[in-house]
């Protein structure tokens, strides 16, 4: 493989990026950069993944991020179809290997309501446990996960946590 053709591939799964500001934001900070290629899976919701055309991509990529909204403690349901359709094959190939995930979300909620304790009663980190355990067991390297929190309120504020 042409080590120059390696990139990061950003899986965007928002449904409504018309209307977005932080995710759209944060799609337009990374999408001119050479080596970063944005896959917005809302561009293609009406078709059938091609896992074929989805192991290329992914096997030349040298890191792989899901962005999204946060929707009921999880990603929009396409990402889950793109994962039950495609990562699931991939996760058994060389293709994920190695590779980095990283999460990056956004959240209507402000930072304190992801405490222990607080409104939604867990931590980030714990409600994007599934994420990190996927990419655990396919053998990818879990990375801190980018939250920006409290778009619903005004309170905006970006964290990363640890492992």
């Amino acid at each position: 493989m042409n080590k120059d053709l390696r990139k990061v591939v950003i899986l965007l799964a928002h449904p409504n990026m018309k209307e977005s500001q932080a995710n759209k934001a944060l799609i337009e900070a990374v999408s001119d950069i050479e080596g970063v290629a944005v896959f917005n899976l809302y561009d293609q919701q009406d078709a059938a993944f091609d896992v074929d055309e989805w192991s290329k991509i992914i096997s030349d990529a040298s890191a792989l991020i899901y962005q999204f909204p946060f929707h009921w403690m999880a990603a929009p349901s396409l990402l889950k179809r793109w994962q039950d359709e495609v990562f699931t094959f991939l996760s058994k190939t060389p293709a994920v290997a190695g590779k980095p995930l990283t999460i990056v979300t956004t959240t209507g909620s402000e930072y304190e309501a992801y405490r222990s304790g607080g409104r939604n009663r867990f931590t980030t980190d714990e409600l994007l446990r599934p994420y990190q355990v996927s990419a655990i067991h396919s053998g990818m390297s879990w990375q801190t996960p980018i939250v920006v929190y409290g778009m619903g309120t005004g309170k905006i504020g970006v964290c990363c946590y640890s492992k």
